[in-house]
């Protein structure tokens, strides 16, 4: 089973126009076990007490992400963790940050974004 890790902005682009996020992910990788860190559910949390679309969004994107397995942050930034955490458990990463996905390719780590409504490997 395939770790994939969901940041913050993926999140948050799946809440906001649906797709078949997940039937997507699990043709590439197979069986796939669904992580959202500690740091990126705070920031839903904190992103969803507002008004508005954006709390809105991110209030569907708690909800998603309610049965995912739940890993603890560190310190650091919430993207610098993602980083650390893929590479520890060798997890790949869902993010529509195009900085975080060049540094996490960098390092080798597979990335899945979005493209034209779909989820493709990076």
């Amino acid at each position: 089973m395939t770790k994939v890790i969901f940041d913050t902005s993926f999140l948050m682009a799946v809440a906001d126009r649906p797709t078949n996020w997940f039937d997507d992910i699990s043709e590439e990788v197979g069986k796939l076990e669904p992580v959202a860190l500690d740091c990126v559910l705070n920031e839903l949390a904190r992103l969803s007490s507002g008004r508005g679309k954006r709390s809105k969004t991110a209030a569907v994107a708690v909800e998603i992400a309610k049965g995912f397995t739940r890993l603890q942050c560190g310190a650091a930034r919430p993207d610098e963790e993602i980083m650390s955490v893929a590479i520890t458990v060798n997890a790949a990463v869902a993010t529509a940050d195009l900085e975080l996905a060049r540094s996490l390719m960098a390092r080798r780590v597979t990335v899945f974004g979005l493209r034209s409504g779909r989820v493709v490997r990076l």
